[in-house]
């Protein structure tokens, strides 16, 4: 039986003793001092400590806890209609606009075509070329990149490989459509007519093999995000029909059983409101405001990124010796050495010419440098195997994009370590020119996540963000250029990181997102209002638990739970029945039109909640599984039809 207890106040180590003894742990409020990420280095003048009214106000017909790609693309859904005048809808953010999981992951986009059931792989394409559109069509200063190269996934170990090969066989029996989106890259694949990539020109090393998926690309998530918040505050901020409040943590909410319609009293550092409807759009911190019975369905779980810095250069050396017979009494050593350099190129060679005990030893050392940066990588990268340096195994689950170089720099590196700075308040998330230098690199930061198998528990049930870990920071500088050839010296060295971060992710018990209204019942038992109907809407709304794949999902879910809020508040026409409303339709507000269908597994119900508990482990027993078995699990269900 599952325990459940109030978070602690302080401490990871007390979250990591809870998890072990099996209990779920509550999350608490965000850091007040957060890691710098990289994204968060050059805020909006506009968003960076918003209060679009001195105050709070009084009441509101929703409010959205949460300022990440969620909460700001259901914001945005809830205003598409033409008149705007007659709602209120308020934002609260816990430290600065998007300083959450959006503002600390790792920059990429990519839908999760043969892993994923077929209506989540429809869901994360559409989901996909959404953004693509969205950025072109109101162009979004938000450096979106649609790879050419897509997405590579690279196998590290032949077991796993061999497994991702047939999900993408019987992917391909079924939905032919998705599969044909997946080209398979097998060691011997050859790269001939430039059209078939081989392991060699996905620039991986050693692999047992890739996956490389059509769809990829990079982007700045928090100028996507700084982006939508904008227009809304100027579209929306004069009237009061929109409002956004920085560095206000909701502390708890409650139903308001004095008045005859359902209403939410969200309480926060400064003071009270009253709302017809609650979205939590809190993602890892979800439980921090539902009932602790529900904690068990969203967990936090810490990831770890860092901004590798490219090598400047390429080196590559050759020795070679001879050993040839000489007389015995000579003893003798000479050298000789000769450098060119054209067009970026060095080379220098060394002879050392050495007689002694009869013997003329000749050795040739032969050193090769390009100053010329490597080409930017045309993909995205994740990275799948098992952690053989770790006696207890583990997985590597890691993930790359690469910054597009600059000009005109230095070339020096400046490391920069960033943990919580000592200046404390909130706004110490972002870099500011006072607190940071900029690093003077030429650009191209390798954005490198991943290395939670080097932290304690695996970062479960983690939800502080102001730590990060030394261990998975050596590892995260010393695992990228064995694996990937990003240049450099041969054999590889550890990169140097200009940035280091946290964030804190929601993972979900069944691997699902959580999108839509906390069914009434699920709140019966904690609420104070026990004459309430189990049948009728809650007014309380969630879209959370994206279990570290976020970018493909959240913009249409937090479409998608603004949907039902509207239906639920009378400002969208309908005439669905109950039945249709486990279809969940998202409109799409772009010239070319057209619906996403949610699928029906992210919808939160009471009976998910039941089969959730019934068929899937906790978070933490799940986490520490190997990947074998999860793949083995899902080929064995699509073998089966499921």
């Amino acid at each position: 039986m599952t325990i459940y207890e109030e978070a602690p106040k302080r401490a990871s180590s007390s979250a990591e003793a809870a998890i072990s003894a099996g209990r779920t742990v509550v999350a608490g409020l965000p850091s007040d001092n957060p890691s710098t990420s990289y994204w968060l280095q050059d805020p909006s003048p506009v968003l960076l400590g918003h209060r679009t009214t001195p105050e709070l106000p009084d009441e509101v017909d929703v409010v959205v806890v949460g300022s990440g790609i969620t909460g700001s693309f259901a914001a945005d859904a809830l205003f598409e209609e033409d008149n705007c005048s007659n709602k209120s809808v308020l934002l609260l953010e816990a430290r600065e606009a998007c300083s959450g999981a959006t503002g600390r992951n790792g920059g990429h986009c990519q839908p999760l075509v043969y892993f994923s059931a077929p209506d989540v792989a429809a869901f994360e394409l559409a989901t996909f070329h959404f953004l693509e559109r969205f950025v072109a069509e109101n162009k979004v200063p938000c450096d979106w990149r649609t790879l050419p190269g897509g997405g590579v996934h690279g196998y590290l170990d032949a077991d796993l490989f061999a497994l991702a090969e047939e999900l993408v066989e019987t992917l391909g029996k079924t939905h032919p459509d998705l599969a044909s989106q997946v080209t398979v890259v097998r060691p011997d694949s050859t790269d001939a007519d430039g059209d078939h990539p081989s392991l060699e020109s996905l620039r991986l090393r050693g692999a047992a093999g890739a996956l490389v998926q059509r769809h990829a690309a990079s982007v700045w998530p928090y100028k996507l995000v700084a982006w939508v918040l904008e227009r809304l505050v100027k579209k929306h901020g004069a009237s009061g029909a929109f409002n956004l409040q920085t560095n206000t943590p909701a502390l708890s909410i409650a139903q308001d059983t004095s008045s005859d319609s359902p209403l939410w009293i969200v309480e926060t550092t400064r003071g009270k409101v009253r709302a017809r409807a609650v979205l939590l759009a809190t993602n890892g911190y979800l439980s921090h405001l539902l009932p602790p019975s529900l904690a068990d369905l969203v967990v936090p779980v810490r990831a770890q990124i860092a901004a590798l810095v490219p090598p400047s250069s390429s080196t590559k050396v050759e020795t070679s010796e001879t050993v040839e017979p000489a007389p015995a009494n000579v003893t003798s050593m000479s050298t000789s050495s000769s450098s060119s350099s054209s067009n970026g190129v060095s080379k220098s060679s060394i002879t050392v010419v050495k007689t002694e005990n009869g013997q003329t030893s000749t050795t040739t050392k032969n050193t090769t440098s390009n100053n010329v940066p490597a080409d930017r990588l045309s993909h995205s990268y994740v990275f799948v195997g098992h952690d053989h340096e770790r006696p207890s195994g583990g997985n590597r689950d890691e993930y790359l994009v690469q910054r597009p170089f600059t000009t005109g720099s230095s070339g020096a590196t400046q490391t920069v370590h960033s943990t919580a700075s000592s200046s404390g308040g909130n706004a110490s998330a972002f870099a500011t020119s006072s607190s940071f230098s900029t690093p003077s690199t030429s650009g191209g930061h390798l954005i490198w996540g991943g290395g939670r198998q080097r932290a304690a528990d695996g970062a479960v049930g983690v939800w502080q963000d102001d730590e990060v870990e030394s261990s998975v920071a050596t590892y995260l500088r010393s695992h990228l250029a064995p694996i990937l050839d990003v240049g450099g010296e041969e054999p590889p060295v550890p990169l140097e990181a200009d940035y280091e971060w946290t964030g804190i992710m929601g993972f979900s018990r069944d691997q699902n997102p959580w999108v839509g209204r906390v069914p009434t019942s699920a709140l019966l038992s904690e609420s104070t209002n026990a004459n309430s109907s189990s049948s009728a809407p809650s007014g309380l709304y969630v879209s959370a638990g994206y279990t570290g794949h976020g970018m493909p999902s959240t913009s249409l879910c937090g479409r998608a739970v603004a949907g039902i809020i509207k239906r639920d508040l009378g400002w969208e026409n309908t005439t669905a029945t109950e039945d249709d409303k486990s279809k969940v339709s998202v409109a799409l507000p772009l010239r070319a039109g057209g619906h996403a269908e949610m699928p029906r597994s992210f919808l939160m119900t009471a009976e998910r909640i039941q089969a959730a508990r019934a068929t899937c482990e906790p978070v933490a027993e799940a986490s520490s599984r190997g990947f074998l078995t999860e793949f083995q699990h899902l080929l064995a269900a699509r073998r089966a039809g499921n």
